[in-house]
């Protein structure tokens, strides 16, 4: 560590908007300073690993001799207890949370041992609650120094190098910290990074560590976003809270760049371009243009890869346009889109304010499974505002178009800190009276008693009390299990179709799988509504009893079973004919075909793969 030294000027020390990576001068041993980014594995949408937040702060931090690592921490208190270990044996000179609704109360327990541990070490939050709600944080968390507000790559080598020579951080932008008397205080935030290609590549410790056991790897094309969901606390438009473009994306060559090099140094070629919207500035020629160069660049580079990315449903078009677009697309790699659909009625997308209508939602769903590409839709039926109506015509919405994972049927809204609809339902008083506090994602009642009842019995229906409370999955009942298996059955088509489909008998066997799939999925949509309709009415009228819950949480469970187990089998007899046809299965695996001992190819079962702090 260096000694301290006398402080520098309080204005800030770089031009705003830009990434200046370099070391201030004083200190002569930075990587005697180490940071330690721990990734608390909670809740539904980050229990994959690859988070990029950290680890383009950790490359930031490396690229001018910072010590710093990425350790994941999962679930559950010996987990916690086990990494306060390692972390004292590594010493850290500061420990950084990405902080969500979902871990915040792990963050509060590891914070908590980590402050008894290892007193003298500094603690920082980070991420989307801390952007949004960084003064609560740091009031409701007494074992936290800091906390980061918005884009953390600035920020954590400004906030490293000021602990590093003792300077004070009351003129350091874009946090949260306590003064001498220990009054929680903001400082101003930061402009956001006008130029994303000013960043280093992130560091994929994590792909290191798991390999081929991750499912994809992240990228980032873009920041930002230009739509105004109301219940999305990404920085766009409605609720940004630092100076800049909505919008900043990296140029095609750059993103190529990336994967290309990943692919070879890493034989990883599953991709998730994590862009809140793949298609933007503009969702039109502009964006299209530029997602249309990505598409040609990973061709032109003969990067046999394949890639999800999340799209907004009023950008596309059943035009001649958009089809060839999306083939282009699909050439290149496009398997899986995640698409915020949120509602089947006009009334809900308003309140969402989205801006797709009910029928931009139907023609991209067709339209996605007309290229075979997978859908992943966000859907939203319970939320203070539904009504057993709303509730009814989004089940038929569902079982007429996308009704096969009963999920959608039953997902409760989580509210978040910032957002446009955690506002109106403070205004409205929905909101528990203690949200600020717990930022608990689920603090809020209902304004027909009846849709929370009901809200409450599906949330218990088919998973355990961490994810009826917390929204935590700890357990993997049927439902869950067929959400990850069907990503699964839909690549294996994709992938053989895409490598195989020029081999003569191999088109007509991949149509009639894909046929007796979609009516499988077809019967399960129908079940699946019949399933929700019966609880609604059961619920409403009051007539559901305990041994009646037990005894559908045992039908359910082995409904789904049994549609897997036949899926399973219809998959292994189309490999065995694909495999007669001359089709190598193996060769479309997640990462690059490896020589296993003895000689033997990795086989493509279908049974796994598939930006703030």
């Amino acid at each position: 560590m260096t000694q301290e030294l006398e402080l520098l000027p309080a204005e800030p020390r770089r031009k705003p908007g830009t990434l200046d990576l370099t070391l201030d001068p004083r200190i002569t041993d930075p990587a005697a300073f180490r940071v330690s980014f721990l990734i608390l594995l909670d809740g539904d949408l980050v229990m994959s690993p690859e988070h990029l937040g950290v680890a383009y702060m950790t490359s930031v931090l490396r690229t001018v001799g910072f010590t710093a690592e990425i350790r994941e921490v999962e679930h559950g208190d010996e987990h916690a207890e086990a990494a306060v270990e390692a972390l004292k044996e590594y010493r850290p000179d500061l420990v950084c949370f990405t902080l969500m609704s979902l871990n915040l109360g792990s963050c509060l327990r590891l914070c908590r041992m980590l402050r008894e541990a290892l007193p003298g070490t500094t603690i920082a939050c980070g991420g989307p609650a801390g952007t949004f709600a960084g003064l609560d944080v740091l009031r409701n968390n007494p074992w936290t120094d800091v906390v980061a507000v918005g884009e953390g790559e600035p920020t954590i080598l400004d906030l490293v190098q000021r602990l590093c020579v003792g300077e004070p951080l009351a003129s350091c932008p874009g946090i949260c910290y306590r003064d001498a008397d220990g009054e929680a205080r903001q400082n101003p935030a930061r402009p956001l990074i006008h130029n994303l290609e000013d960043l280093p590549f992130p560091a994929r410790d994590q792909l290191s560590l798991h390999g081929d056991k991750l499912e994809y790897v992240r990228v980032s094309t873009s920041r930002g976003c230009v739509a105004n969901c109301a219940f999305c606390s990404a920085p766009h438009l409605k609720n940004r809270v630092q100076a800049g473009k909505a919008w900043r994306g990296r140029g095609p060559g750059q993103i190529v760049d990336e994967v290309a090099e990943i692919v070879r140094r890493h034989q990883f070629r599953t991709f998730d371009f994590v862009d809140s919207t793949f298609e933007d500035p503009d969702g039109g020629r502009v964006g299209k243009k530029r997602v249309a160069a990505i598409a040609q660049g990973i061709l032109d580079r003969g990067l046999e890869i394949y890639y999800n990315v999340c799209m907004r449903a009023e950008n596309w078009r059943d035009t001649p346009e958009d089809h060839a677009l999306l083939d282009l697309l699909v050439a290149s790699g496009l398997e899986k889109v995640n698409v915020g659909i949120e509602s089947g009625t006009p009334e809900e997308l308003l309140l969402w304010e989205k801006r797709a209508t009910v029928e931009d939602n139907v023609t991209i769903i067709r339209m996605l499974r007309e290229h075979g590409v997978y859908l992943a839709m966000g859907f939203i039926p319970f939320h203070p505002y539904a009504t057993v109506e709303t509730l009814l015509a989004n089940a038929a919405f569902l079982r007429d178009n996308a009704g096969h994972n009963l999920r959608r049927m039953t997902e409760r809204l989580e509210i978040y800190p910032g957002t446009a609809i955690a506002r109106r339902m403070e205004d409205d008083g929905l909101l528990a009276a203690d949200y600020h506090e717990t930022l608990d994602p689920y603090g809020y009642t209902f304004r027909d008693p009846r849709v929370g009842l009901l809200a409450r019995h599906f949330a218990q229906l088919y998973n355990n009390d961490d994810y009826h409370r917390h929204g935590v999955i700890t357990e993997q009942s049927a439902v869950f299990a067929f959400e990850t298996y069907n990503v699964v059955l839909q690549t294996f088509i994709s992938r053989l179709h895409r490598r195989f489909g020029a081999l003569p008998g191999v088109d007509e066997v991949m149509e009639g799988f894909k046929t007796w799939v979609h009516e499988t999925r077809q019967e399960m949509g129908r079940y699946n509504h019949a399933f929700f309709v019966s609880n609604l009415e059961a619920v409403m009228n009051d007539t559901l009893d305990p041994e009646e819950r037990r005894r559908q949480v045992v039908d359910v469970e082995r409904f789904f079973r049994d549609r897997m187990d036949r899926m399973r089998g219809e998959q292994l007899r189309v490999g065995k004919a694909l495999t007669r046809l001359g089709a190598r299965v193996g060769e479309v695996s997640s990462t690059l075909p490896k020589e296993r001992p003895g000689g033997a190819v990795r086989q493509y079962t279908g049974e796994g793969s598939g930006a703030t702090w």
